[in-house]
C-alpha cells in the first residue's frame, strides 16, 4: 500500500478515537470485554466465596469498606480475608456522605480498609443523595477525600459514579486524564468517556451469592489490571 495512504488511514483512525474521547469503546458491548468483576457489600449477605470461585471466578472484586465518617461495612473484613485466602484480586470502596468533611471520611476508610501493596486502588463511590444540597460543596469535600487518600497511599482513588452524575457534577474536577474512572451505566457502553471500569448491570447472578450482584468489566487485559493496584 502507498505510504501516503497508510498515513492517511492512521490519521483517520486517530481522529476517530479522539472523537470518542480516545477511549476506543465505541460500538462495544460488555460481552466484548474479557476481564470482569463484581462489587459487593453487606446487602449480598453471607457469600459462599468457595462456590463463586469454583463455578465462575471473577478477575476482581471490590468490597464496600466504609460510608461517611463512622460507618464500616460489617461484611468487609470477613470477605477481604476470604478473597485473600482464595487469591482473588480485591479492592475496597467508600460510599461518600454529603454532610460530613471529606478528610474525616478518608480517615474512616483508611482505618477500616487497611489496603496494602497488591490490592486494587481505593475507590470513592459518589452518588446523588437527598443530602446533596450543595453540589459545589460536595465536590470540594470529595476532592479533599482524594487528597487525603493520595497522601496516604501515594495514588489517586478510582472515581465511581453514574455517567449522568459524572457529566453533570464531576467531569471538570475529576478528569479521566488524572483519575481512573468507573462508570455505572445500564443503558449501554458510556463510550464517550475514557472509563477503565464499567458497571453494566446490577442484576447479575452468580452461584454462591443469593440474589443479584453488580457486574463490571475492565477495559484491558488481566495483566493490565495489575497496573491499577497499590505499589
Amino acid at each position: 500500500m502507498n505510504p501516503t495512504v497508510n498515513r492517511i488511514l492512521a490519521l483517520t483512525t486517530l481522529a476517530l478515537l479522539l472523537s470518542c474521547g480516545g477511549s476506543g469503546h465505541r460500538g462495544r458491548t460488555h460481552e466484548d470485554y474479557q476481564v470482569w468483576g463484581i462489587d459487593v457489600s453487606r446487602h449480598q449477605h453471607n457469600i459462599d466465596w468457595d462456590v463463586v470461585v469454583k463455578r465462575n471466578p471473577p478477575h476482581f472484586v471490590f468490597l464496600k469498606a466504609t460510608e461517611g465518617t463512622l460507618i464500616a461495612d460489617p461484611s468487609y473484613q470477613k470477605n477481604a480475608a476470604k478473597l485473600d485466602e482464595l487469591g482473588i484480586l480485591r479492592g475496597a470502596y467508600h460510599f461518600f456522605g454529603h454532610r460530613t468533611p471529606g478528610r474525616l471520611q478518608a480517615e474512616n476508610f483508611i482505618r477500616t480498609a487497611e489496603l496494602s501493596r497488591g490490592n486494587l486502588l481505593p475507590v470513592l463511590d459518589i452518588e446523588p443523595h437527598r443530602f446533596m444540597t450543595d453540589p459545589k460543596k460536595s465536590v470540594k469535600e470529595a476532592s479533599e477525600f482524594c487528597k487525603v487518600i493520595r497522601n496516604h497511599y501515594g495514588v489517586d482513588p478510582i472515581i465511581y459514579c453514574s455517567t449522568h452524575f459524572y457529566e453533570r457534577y464531576l467531569q471538570k474536577d475529576f478528569p479521566a486524564g488524572k483519575y481512573t474512572i468507573w462508570l455505572a451505566d445500564y443503558r449501554g457502553n458510556p463510550h464517550r468517556h475514557r472509563w477503565k471500569f464499567w458497571q453494566h448491570t446490577d442484576s447479575h447472578r452468580l452461584h454462591g451469592i443469593r440474589g443479584n450482584v453488580d457486574r463490571n468489566v475492565f477495559a484491558g487485559t488481566a495483566q493490565e489490571l495489575n497496573k491499577y493496584t497499590i505499589r
